[in-house]
Parts: structure tokens; C-alpha cells; sequence
């Protein structure tokens, strides 16, 4: 077994504890199977970085959260970086999620919130 996949595995899983996730619900709303996610916790599965970046983005953290272990210790490392999360991959997932009627009242809602809040009007691009 590969030590980096198993201290990467063991971070994962006491990040996801941390956060209050279980692992049904990570799977369910990253779109990974739970099996998948499991052999990733264990260290007997490889991951890529699209899936940790996934991931990252279902647990409304920086990707580099992710990936802060020190792979000799298998201790969290300070990366001392502040990257801000995108929000936007995990809204598309959740937006593909519900019908054409309710993606259009979401769209509206969006548009008046943001004349709310003096943001003016958005456009279609």
C-alpha cells in the first residue's frame, strides 16, 4: 500500500468527521460512489485531482485543504496559502439537479437579489 495514499485517506476522513459530513452524504452530493470514496478513506484507492477537487468544493473547502498533509509525518501541514473556494462547480451540480421550471425561477431569483442588492441587472451571456 502506498503511505501518501493512506495518510491522503486518513486526512480526507478526518476532514469530512471534522465538518460534521458522513460518508453516504459526501458520496451522494460529490457524485462519487461511496465505494469509491470508502477505498480513497482506506488508502487502497487512487484519486485524481478532478475528484479532489470535487471533493474540496462539496466540503465548501480550498482544494489545498485537501492535500495539507506532511506525507513523511502523515501530520496536517500549514500550507500558509488562502485560496478562496469556487463556489460555482457545486451550485451547477445542484442547479443540473432540478427541473427547467425551477432552474428559471432560480435564474429570477438570482436577478432580483442582485437588483436587491444594487448589483444591477445580470444578463444572459
Amino acid at each position: 500500500m502506498d503511505t501518501n495514499l493512506f495518510r491522503f485517506g486518513r486526512h480526507l476522513a478526518g476532514l469530512r468527521k471534522k465538518y460534521n459530513w458522513a460518508q453516504d452524504k459526501l458520496a451522494l452530493e460529490s457524485g462519487l460512489a461511496r465505494s469509491y470514496l470508502s477505498g480513497v478513506e482506506r488508502g487502497k484507492r487512487n484519486i485524481s485531482l478532478r475528484n479532489i477537487c470535487i471533493l474540496a468544493d462539496t466540503l465548501g473547502l480550498p482544494p489545498h485543504e485537501l492535500l495539507a498533509f506532511d506525507s513523511s509525518s502523515g501530520m496536517v501541514a500549514d500550507a500558509g496559502v488562502a485560496v478562496p473556494c469556487d463556489p460555482y462547480p457545486s451550485l451547477n451540480r445542484a442547479m443540473q439537479k432540478l427541473s427547467d421550471r425551477d432552474q428559471a425561477w432560480m435564474a429570477d431569483l438570482v436577478r432580483t437579489l442582485s437588483l436587491r442588492l444594487g448589483h444591477g441587472v445580470l444578463r444572459d451571456e
